[in-house]
């Protein structure tokens, strides 16, 4: 697959700078269309077939001469130029990607060589990595080989400014652990740094290396959204960088929400600027005015909750009035990650979530019920108004108040029975099943699984995948424990020393009335020494879980509050 440069037309260029649209010396950024990332893709894995076992063939004649020491920075230089060659001569696509591909061995070796063999201080590897890069980029021809080294000095840069190691705080044998936990961080200075260059990019047209500046731009600002992603506390969750639970942070719970603290404040400000630029580029007016007001005071707010909010917005904002699509959609969808990881966060208190869950939602609703008023209306207050459609305001609001009374109705109703059965309730105590205590969507809780005999189990599974509760007859000891001997047959009434336990089908497992034991946030440790769970059961069936007990049934209590508070989270 080759792509001539003498095929790509000019013409437009010397037509925009005859209407006075660009500067009369402005150079042409003339440059070979970028192929398709499928056919990169697919064409990328092909000159690896060919490449690694030429490297190896190298390897086997030249030995460790060129792993070790001096050796292994000399070969990563003579791969670097022999990539360079490849891709300035080259006319075909399979052939830029072998070129790539010893670039990216070269950067590879050179980690290495500086790392393991010259013990040289990581920043200082990362550096001179950084310096590599830029390099390679500004040597180099094919543009889209261009956008993917300025993705990588950007990862590069992103790692540069990481205190600990400038301080020494951090040793060598914890550097990269310090990094999965903590990078990216200060990525404020290069969104601010790519939103002026896109902001002056028409004056900058002038320069020689236009198109090497831009690939340039292009490759770091996707490396800085994708570093985002990946370091998002969501992603972390999911690839096991964080804590499971938390009842293993000791502080868990404990950070104030609504602390301003620097770093915030920055975040805020960035996000008011961003809103600030976005009005007098647009000149926006009316009705999309306000909305636009709404937008950015939700994300000024959500910086107490996204640390890197204001980083994601200007790179949001300079991209949706640049028309670069294509980064709005990926700072949208870094946003959203950051915006999952808010809903996992354990650091926090869940009620101060649940007040911030609240006050968007709250948000959004005012936004939608405003967006129902004419347009005419909302623009022109003095000026006749046009009916809206839908329901009338009375009839609205009278279905808002009836939903509420019958939801409040509802939950009271509930209390009130469950209420009921541990006033009223036998206590019985269940053998349980240990598991640590964890937290997971609705804060922090203790996994219940239950001790069935070999026949109840089998008999359960034997139930119908729609049968969603059963009753079982258990025989009670002296000491309230139940021992649940079988199914309970239709109607039946349990004899003396016997009860009657619900079972409930949850998430593919039979468990008695629950799956989980709530505890207050960061507190649940003890709980792990829980071997009973203690219910209050009424006669007909119904029960609730009233608590925790230990091998002699005392009571199992959460640890106590701790005395000390963990500072807000926030990133500058």
């Amino acid at each position: 697959m080759s792509v001539p440069e003498k095929s790509i037309p000019t013409s437009w260029w010397a037509r925009a700078q005859a209407l006075g649209l660009l500067p009369a010396g402005a150079t042409s950024p003339v440059s070979a269309p970028s192929p398709s990332w499928v056919v990169l893709g697919l064409s990328f894995m092909g000159a690896q077939l060919v490449l690694w076992p030429l490297l190896g063939t190298l390897l086997a004649v030249f030995g460790e001469a060129v792993l070790h020491g001096a050796g292994a920075a000399l070969a990563s230089v003579a791969l670097a130029c022999a990539g360079l060659w490849l891709l300035r001569h080259s006319r075909l696509l399979f052939v830029d990607q072998m070129g790539l591909s010893l670039l990216l061995a070269a950067q590879m070796l050179w980690l290495l060589a500086g790392v393991l063999w010259l013990d040289a201080p990581w920043w200082l590897v990362v550096l001179s990595l950084l310096l590599q890069q830029l390099l390679l980029l500004w040597c180099c021809p094919t543009p889209w080989v261009q956008r993917l080294l300025g993705l990588q000095a950007s990862w590069s840069l992103l790692t540069l400014p990481s205190w600990s190691w400038w301080l020494g705080a951090s040793s060598s044998s914890n550097t990269v652990e310090w990094m999965l936990n903590h990078w990216p961080q200060h990525v404020l200075p290069l969104a601010l740094l790519w939103a002026l260059w896109a902001h002056q990019q028409g004056r900058w047209l002038t320069l020689r290396r236009a198109a090497t500046l831009q690939a340039l731009a292009d490759g770091a600002v996707v490396g800085l959204l994708l570093a985002l992603a990946v370091g998002s506390g969501l992603c972390k969750r999911m690839l096991g960088w964080e804590a499971p639970g938390s009842a293993d942070m000791a502080q868990a719970g404990q950070a104030v929400l609504w602390s301003l603290g620097w770093g915030t404040a920055v975040q805020v400000a960035v996000v008011v600027l961003s809103a600030w630029w976005l009005q007098r580029r647009w000149q926006v007016q009316g009705r999309a005015r306000h909305l636009l007001g709404l937008v950015y005071l939700a994300a000024a707010l959500s910086c107490w909750g996204v640390p890197h909010m204001g980083s994601i917005t200007v790179v949001a904002t300079v991209a949706a009035a640049t028309a670069r699509w294509r980064t709005l959609w990926l700072a949208g969808l870094v946003l959203l990650l950051e915006l999952g990881h808010f809903y996992y966060a354990l650091q926090w208190p869940l009620q101060d979530k649940a007040l911030a869950l609240a006050l968007l939602g709250a948000g959004m609703a005012l936004a939608v019920w405003w967006l129902r008023v004419p347009a005419d209306r909302a623009d022109h207050p003095d000026g006749p108004a046009t009916a809206a459609p839908g329901l009338p305001p009375r009839v609205t609001a009278l279905v808002v108040l009836a939903t509420a009374m019958v939801a409040l109705g509802l939950v009271h109703h509930d209390a009130r029975r469950k209420e009921t059965v541990l006033l009223q309730g036998q206590q019985v105590f269940m053998p349980l099943v240990p598991r640590d205590p964890r937290s997971l969507l609705q804060g922090d809780y203790m996994a219940l699984r239950f001790a069935y005999p070999d026949s109840v189990r089998a008999a359960l599974q034997q139930q119908p995948a729609t049968t969603r509760r059963v009753l079982a007859l258990a025989e009670l000891d002296a000491r309230g424990v139940a021992r649940i001997v079988r199914l309970a047959l239709p109607d039946e009434q349990p004899a003396a020393g016997h009860v009657l336990l619900p079972l409930q089908r949850l998430k593919g497992e039979w468990v008695v009335v629950t799956d989980a034991f709530f505890f207050p946030e960061g507190q649940g440790q003890p709980l792990a020494t829980a071997q009973f769970g203690a219910f209050r059961l009424l006669p007909d069936g119904q029960a609730l879980l009233a608590g925790l007990a230990d091998a002699n049934l005392q009571p199992v209590l959460p640890a106590p509050v701790p005395k000390t508070t963990m500072p807000p989270r926030s990133a500058p």
